[in-house]
């Protein structure tokens, strides 16, 4: 597959995401439909990790540029989250652990994106160390504790969210950083089958080796069989969207996929639009659950449909058109030479 096509794959990784997202958030039924809880977040962390990678290995941006840009996502993350929250209560939005998270990365993907055996053994320390520092921070400041209303808010967002940390997000971040450095390799058929299917297995075996431990391996806890198990549930999972796209596209479906692509590419629209969608369904269904087929149904059919047509007939979408308006200018090459320099 030729790499414009096969970087696609990564849109729908971020596509499922959302999908995955939306099945989390609003779906009545347990059971196989459980899996979007293991699997949503940690997808969302790992692409973090791949795009940055790719973008360094791909870009090769400066070292002041790269990091700009991030901050300025990262920030413009954060509020938004903050804003959507406001909006809407029955959803913990995540927007600010991710923006803090992709702030918190950018140094380390500069500095790690060449190595990724070290930045595995980091991911695999920040695995087993990450429950241990919760644990000591939360004896020393509980959610909030005694903290400025600021200060306990990222307290909460690095170490004691109750669903979401960046303590427990930035292993699975680093995981998709090293797969970065082999992505175009591990996604090439059949080549993909075998990395998918390996990383899926080795999930199931962490999550079953964690349940048989006192922790567990619950879904958000942040231990440690939960954090290495979601690191590689995702990892296999952003391989397995390129094998999907390529099978698609033999079979002649390709097209199928097209929302899922558009989803992928304005993912940040995508999750704004589902919280903005459900603010206003709340006003009308008068506070009630939004746990149900016909609410995941129409959210789904909104979300996927709303983006497929920005992307289509605009191109982007407005929070990808704001982020890229507000993305800082490179320096111009030459700017600082020596006045003698011809």
């Amino acid at each position: 597959m030729p790499t414009a096509r096969r970087l696609e794959g990564l849109d729908a990784a971020r596509g499922f995401a959302v999908i995955s997202m939306l099945v989390a958030h609003l779906s009545p039924a347990g059971g196989v439909f459980t899996i979007s809880e293991y699997l949503t977040a940690p997808l969302f962390a790992v692409v973090i990790g791949v795009a940055m990678g790719i973008h360094l290995a791909d870009r090769r941006p400066g070292a002041r540029q790269f990091l700009l840009e991030n901050l300025q996502r990262g920030v413009l993350l954060i509020l938004l989250g903050v804003l959507l929250q406001e909006m809407y209560f029955w959803i913990i939005v995540v927007l600010p652990y991710l923006g803090l998270l992709i702030v918190v990365l950018a140094p380390l993907a500069l500095l790690l994106h060449r190595a990724p055996l070290l930045t595995l053994g980091l991911a695999v320390a920040g695995a087993v160390l990450g429950p241990i520092v919760r644990e000591r921070v939360d004896a020393a400041w509980g959610v909030g504790g005694d903290l400025p209303a600021g200060a306990g808010d990222l307290v909460t967002w690095l170490a004691l969210g109750e669903a979401y940390r960046v303590m427990s997000f930035l292993p699975m971040a680093l995981g998709g950083l090293a797969l970065a450095t082999v992505l175009r390799r591990v996604t090439e058929v059949p080549v993909a089958y075998a990395v998918s299917g390996v990383l899926l297995s080795s999930a199931a075996i962490a999550y079953l080796l964690g349940r048989g431990s006192a922790e567990g391996s619950a879904p958000y806890s942040g231990v440690t069989a939960e954090v290495v198990g979601a690191t590689l549930l995702a990892t296999g999972a952003v391989v397995g969207s390129f094998v999907v796209l390529h099978l698609a596209r033999q079979a002649g479906l390709g097209r199928l996929l097209d929302p899922v692509l558009a989803t992928g590419r304005l993912a940040l629209t995508a999750y704004t639009l589902q919280i903005l969608y459900l603010a206003v369904l709340e006003v009308f269904r008068g506070g009630a659950s939004d746990d149900t087929w016909l609410v995941l149904l129409s959210t789904t059919v909104v979300v996927l449909g709303a983006c497929w047509a920005l992307d289509r007939w605009w191109g982007t979408g407005p929070l990808e058109w704001v982020v890229h308006r507000l993305r800082p200018t490179p320096r111009p090459a030459g700017r600082h030479a020596p006045r003698h320099a011809s």
